[in-house]
């Protein structure tokens, strides 16, 4: 695909080619670059720059400005805020450029003019690279972090396309997969030893990892703190999603643990939008599970919430915020509902019936929420087919912000993934990634742990000692 076409393509993805309105595009090049794009029908944008940096590239982010521009005026859409960004981590970019030696100021010029931001897209993005940018070290080998994967939960919710499988129609993979993750874990341990490594973060994701309880969960907790956890561990995450996972006698394992930091995730406060998404739990479940943990005196809470939920505009918003506001946690991440193939809603309920309209208003009134309550936007991601072609943001107040967010997010540094659906980012000095994926099924994932552990801790030790 051509890079008209492409930019096409991403203003309009069901355009096709050799009907239609014709799009003329003409570069040309002397003592400045001269863009030219048109649409049949006197419909026109041009720009001359001396700016040619980066060459050939630049030239395409131009054309695709361009593009975007003419189609806005012609067919009366509203401009993107992101502009030309399409990608998932747009932080990414203006790391690159600062890297690459630009100024703050050359940065928001190219936002700005080059990819076409809004001036408040412009500047979140800024304010949010700057946070992280004291999180980044020079070897992104040595810290490392670590992820272990449980891939079960108390039920599927339908917005849901990660690795979670019912307990009820998976439960007796249980007991299997966590004897496979044993072995897993004492491998890399042995690793870690055996290189020195220092890790940095750990984080428990999923699934829910609170579906393990008792001695499981007390028995797996004490074999991470003896085999991954080292003397320079500073963040330790517990994603405790599914309120109703959360009893005193889990919390309490939790804290003994050394747990440092949980997520407990209502993504609503209304009981007929969770009953509508599949979660048990209700809202009193959410404030119950919350105020235990803050009893348990585990130190930072995290809660998410999930924006344009079916049914819900911007009033059921405002209400879900005003009650986190008064339970007040350390940590809020702002999802943008995104529609993905996996995902029940996705099969069930088509795009047209979700507030798209309504998603720069959600996303407005949760940004004030978080200021509210003392909390800074500090890292943030795209997905595809994301509600109103907006972001997901991690809100925190400003000495609880998650090291393993940002890290993972912005792949500066070498993520070493266990148990079910975990991905393995093994990145290089130049920063480019080479994955290794685990599977999903808690099946499957035995059976590889079984037969192929010893190979890819090879390929963790060929590059980490490369």
């Amino acid at each position: 695909m051509t890079t008209t076409e492409a930019a096409i393509k991403s203003v309009v993805p069901k355009a096709r080619f050799g009907q239609g309105k014709e799009v003329s595009v003409t570069v040309s090049f002397q003592e400045e670059l001269h863009v030219n794009v048109s649409l049949e029908g006197g419909y026109c944008w041009s720009i001359t720059t001396s700016d040619i940096s980066d060459g050939e590239r630049r030239v395409k982010e131009w054309i695709r400005l361009g593009i975007q521009r003419v189609f806005q005026e012609c067919y009366d859409l509203a401009p993107s805020p992101w502009g030309t960004l399409t990608g998932v981590r747009p932080t990414k970019l203006v790391h690159s450029l600062l890297e690459s030696g630009s100024s703050w100021k050359e940065v928001e010029q190219i936002l700005l003019q080059v990819y076409g931001l809004s001036p408040y897209k412009k500047d979140l993005l800024v304010d949010v690279v700057n946070r992280q940018r004291p999180f980044f070290h020079a070897n992104p080998n040595n810290p490392v972090s670590i992820y272990l994967g449980i891939p079960f939960c108390p039920t599927r919710c339908s917005y849901c396309s990660f690795a979670a499988y019912p307990l009820a129609s998976h439960g007796h993979l249980l007991k299997g997969f966590l004897t496979a993750l044993r072995s897993e874990i004492q491998a890399v341990g042995a690793l870690i030893r055996e290189l020195d490594l220092k890790v940095e973060t750990i984080y428990l994701g999923g699934g829910t990892p609170t579906t393990v309880t008792g001695n499981d969960l007390r028995d797996l907790l004490s074999l991470i703190t003896q085999e991954l956890y080292t003397p320079e561990t500073r963040e330790y995450t517990v994603e405790a999603g599914r309120p109703e996972t959360l009893s005193w006698e889990t919390l309490c394992i939790l804290k003994e643990a050394g747990v440092q930091r949980i997520s407990i995730n209502p993504q609503t406060m209304h009981d007929q939008t969770l009953r509508r998404v599949g979660r048990e739990h209700t809202v009193d479940d959410v404030r119950n599970a919350y105020d235990l943990t803050r009893q348990a005196g585990i130190p930072i809470i995290n809660m998410d919430i999930i924006l344009g939920l079916p049914g819900e505009e911007p009033e059921h918003v405002a209400y879900t915020l005003q009650e986190i506001e008064r339970l007040e946690p350390d940590n809020l991440t702002v999802h943008s509902l995104a529609l993905k193939r996996a995902s029940q809603l996705k099969a069930n309920v088509g795009e047209a019936a979700i507030a798209h309209a309504l998603g720069d208003v959600m996303v407005d009134l949760a940004r004030e929420s978080a200021s509210r309550i003392g909390m800074i936007p500090y890292y943030l991601y795209r997905q595809r087919h994301i509600l109103g072609g907006l972001e997901n943001i991690g809100y925190a107040k400003p000495d609880a912000m998650s090291i393993y967010n940002v890290q993972m997010m912005e792949e500066k540094q070498t993520i070493i993934a266990l148990g079910g659906g975990g991905m393995t980012k093994l990145v290089s000095p130049d920063l480019s990634l080479v994955r290794l994926a685990n599977p999903k099924c808690p099946a499957t994932y035995s059976q590889q742990v079984a037969s192929g552990l010893d190979e890819k801790v090879d390929q963790i030790r060929a590059h980490l000692t490369s």
